[in-house]
């Protein structure tokens, strides 16, 4: 269950070689439907070879294995980075946005669920008393619904979050898009962008109560005006992948020496203020808007504002 329920990270790997093999592995196989089923089936079979006298069919096997491997991909669904459910048949990126990449709170609760009933247990066996629950079953019942709780409570913050952005105006203009990711330790701040029809905007967005939200101190950036510098980047192959993969990309066009420089970067990257793991692409054109080189890189890398 184990192997199960973590194998489908192993695609973190791909981060060592290459910014385009992370990003054309990072959550696509592993993470897939098909994926998904694979590793079940490795997982039983892993189980039968080590296990031959195991009394358990391979039916008996099928659903604690395929709910470790589904639950994983069903709390990475939760988050902002999206992943590739239908690969191989479509490259299209799922994501509901309501729980950050590493959720400190889930952590906490599941831990606690490991330690605290194993507290009571050496307590109860002092003063002679047994129990005969299985061992951990409490703790684990427990922890179980308190993580669905709080994942309710994640939902229904981020909905409240997006309420808010929608009725404003930012710097003059009203709200064609809205997206409200989630912040790594606090659930009632959530990092917002907003799409007007010339602007990208970000902003924090207080989902507690006796807290408002005001409009006029989000940071705000005007969409490049269309051009054929711009027309021919967005038609590279590097660009088509890219635009597909991410919900509110941002293009930065600069004028080179030799031609001109066009980067796509991901505007909830820049609303959450993270760089580690995250990507961009960067496309070199001559003067007559040709392509002389097209790249994923790392948003780290990026000069360009």
């Amino acid at each position: 269950m184990i192997f199960a329920g973590v194998i489908a990270d192993i695609d973190f790997v791909s981060a060592l070689f290459s910014p385009a093999a992370y990003f054309a592995n990072h959550r696509t196989y592993t993470h897939s439907v098909l994926g998904t089923l694979f590793i079940v089936a490795l997982s039983i079979v892993i189980v039968r070879f080590f296990a031959r006298n195991l009394p358990e069919t391979v039916v008996s096997l099928f659903l604690p294995l395929g709910a470790a491997a589904v639950l994983h991909v069903l709390l990475d669904l939760l988050q902002s980075e999206g992943l590739a459910w239908l690969w191989p048949f479509s490259s299209s990126r799922f994501a509901m946005d309501w729980l950050p990449s590493i959720d400190p709170w889930i952590l906490a609760i599941l831990v606690a669920g490991i330690f605290f009933p194993e507290l009571l247990r050496l307590v109860s066996s002092e003063i002679g008393a047994k129990s005969k629950v299985p061992r951990g079953r409490n703790g684990a019942i427990i922890s179980f619904v308190l993580v669905f709780v709080y994942i309710g409570a994640r939902a229904i913050l981020h909905s409240g979050s997006v309420a808010t952005l929608e009725p404003h105006s930012y710097r003059g203009e009203s709200a064609r898009r809205v997206g409200s990711f989630p912040d790594a330790l606090s659930l009632f701040t959530w990092h917002g962008v907003v799409e007007t029809q010339s602007q990208l905007c970000v902003a924090d967005v207080p989902s507690a109560f006796g807290r408002s939200f005001d409009a006029e101190n989000a940071e705000c950036f005007h969409k490049p005006e269309p051009s054929p510098e711009l027309g021919a980047a967005q038609k590279t192959v590097m660009a088509q992948k890219y635009l597909r993969a991410t919900p509110f990309p941002k293009a930065i066009v600069a004028k080179t020496q030799d031609g001109y420089e066009v980067v796509l970067r991901s505007a909830r990257d820049i609303a959450q203020d993270e760089v580690r793991r995250r990507v961009a692409v960067r496309i070199l054109l001559d003067s007559n808007f040709g392509i002389n080189s097209q790249e994923f890189v790392w948003a780290r890398d990026i000069t360009l504002k």
